[in-house]
């Protein structure tokens, strides 16, 4: 696999682009997208300039995004980020923003290929995500995809009025 696309089963990763920030401004203003993966909204798209500015020149944060390998359209994003190094690991994540490809294996072929990457090409050990603790669906996704639950974060995340639970899931190479 190469650093500028990386080839899964369904879908094909590329490195974010500055074209692709228009799509992705209108995909993080969807409610059903910023609750789920905690981006704080609404910011402009001159704020998303310069996030993406930062972003080119960020040794601690990869951004893919996650394209169907049959037409290459641009479906969601996957990422790596609080990427340490010293440490070898980094958190994870991922979404697919078109509601009619969720639930087709876009999004576990996406999190299969950059695991991949991460740990054969980047040299990392582990991989690590949060996700909402009160959902089975999510607790299924990450278990499937061989992510083991280490951890509870009590009263976590403020969401809607309350404070959620956070479960940490992660994958180890070999694993």
């Amino acid at each position: 696999m190469s650093q500028s696309v990386l080839t899964g089963e369904k879908v094909l990763l590329r490195r974010l682009e500055r074209d692709d920030l228009p799509r992705t401004w209108g995909w993080m203003h969807r409610p059903e997208i910023y609750e789920r993966i905690g981006v704080t909204v609404p910011f402009s798209p001159t704020q998303q300039d310069a996030w993406f500015a930062k972003l080119e020149q960020a040794t601690d944060k990869m951004v893919f995004a996650v394209c169907r390998l049959e037409d290459r359209e641009h479906i969601g994003n996957v990422s790596l980020d609080m990427l340490d190094w010293r440490h070898r690991n980094a958190r994870l994540s991922v979404f697919i923003a078109l509601d009619g490809e969720r639930g087709r294996g876009f999004g576990s072929d996406a999190l299969r290929t950059l695991t991949t990457y991460a740990f054969s090409y980047l040299g990392l050990h582990k991989l690590w995500c949060k996700a909402d603790a009160g959902d089975p669906r999510l607790r299924q996704f990450y278990e499937r995809l061989g992510f083991v639950q280490e951890g509870l974060l009590r009263e976590h995340e403020f969401k809607n009025g309350a404070f959620v639970d956070k479960a940490i899931f992660a994958i180890l190479t070999g694993e």
